[in-house]
């Protein structure tokens, strides 16, 4: 019998280091694909490293030979949506029986985000390919937390937004995960599923604030701010115009409320376990708020 290879891409990232965890930990043979040896995980039993860049196309064969299932995730620079449909095309040359794809809340025809109209377009070639798939569509990460946010508050013990009281339904990385490892471990429980995937319940700003007080059992405050003052604050940052627009465009979004705080029991429904909730994640990466 053949024996089964899941190939992940993007092994070293926030989902793909945990995803190529815990398919070590199920036992399989891994091969982890990516572009900086200096972010592998060396004691991981089953798993075999390589070094490839997937945009190339002749290298593309050698990373995919023998795979049986494969989970794409790729950066999300412009054009990468052109990327994932010349995997896939390749994918169904080597004879790949399942694939994974992460895509993103909002992937629809009629997005106005050139980065959700990317991956609707791979999503539309992966269900053209005839390859048996399972699509991962993530609401926002809580790790994006660990950056500016977590130096506020290491620094200040305040947190600056500009969504006023809107709530979204982070979802932790870890979840989105074990979704795909689910997903490729048993790939015929989720054959043509669409999950969404979001925490339980929609969170705020207010509530990270009052869950990190929590924890440090110091007091920090959530500072919301006008989409001219984030615009401000962030020109000071220097931070560039074009990542200036699409943070505010997405601010506006959440702020608005209504769609972006609707949630969904995909996670729950896959894993039989509720999502990790915003008091766990606090608790977890505490470390990154405390100074």
């Amino acid at each position: 019998m053949k024996k089964e290879v899941i190939t992940v891409l993007g092994s070293t990232g926030t989902i793909g280091s945990t995803l190529v965890q815990l398919l070590s930990q199920a036992h399989v043979s891994v091969r982890a694909v990516m572009r900086n040896y200096n972010r592998i995980q060396e004691d991981l039993l089953g798993v075999h490293w390589v070094k490839a860049d997937v945009a190339d196309r002749v290298l593309l064969d050698g990373v995919l030979a023998g795979t049986t299932q494969l989970f794409i995730l790729t950066g999300n620079r412009p054009g990468f949506g052109e990327t994932q449909i010349r995997i896939i095309e390749k994918a169904k040359e080597a004879g790949v029986k399942h694939i994974v794809k992460l895509s993103a809340l909002g992937a629809t025809p009629r997005t106005k985000s050139g980065l959700a109209k990317e991956h609707y377009n791979a999503e539309q070639a992966l269900e053209r390919s005839g390859i048996s798939y399972t699509i991962l569509r993530p609401h926002v990460f809580m790790q994006n937390w660990l950056g500016e946010v977590a130096e506020t508050v290491r620094k200040e013990k305040k947190i600056y937004a500009a969504v006023g009281d809107g709530k979204v339904p982070f979802i932790d990385a870890r979840d989105i995960a074990a979704v795909a490892a689910e997903a490729l471990l048993h790939p015929e429980k989720h054959k043509g599923k669409y999950y969404v995937l979001t925490s339980a319940q929609a969170i705020s700003y207010y509530d990270l604030a009052a869950a990190i007080t929590e924890v440090l059992g110091e007091e920090v405050v959530y500072l919301p701010l006008s989409m001219q003052e984030m615009r401000e604050r962030m020109q000071e940052q220097g931070v560039n115009e074009k990542m200036i627009e699409s943070y505010l465009a997405l601010a506006a979004y959440q702020k608005a409320g209504g769609t972006t705080a609707k949630t969904s029991n995909d996670v729950e429904n896959v894993l039989g376990r509720p999502p990790i909730s915003i008091a766990e994640f606090a608790e977890h990466y505490k470390e990154h708020f405390n100074n």
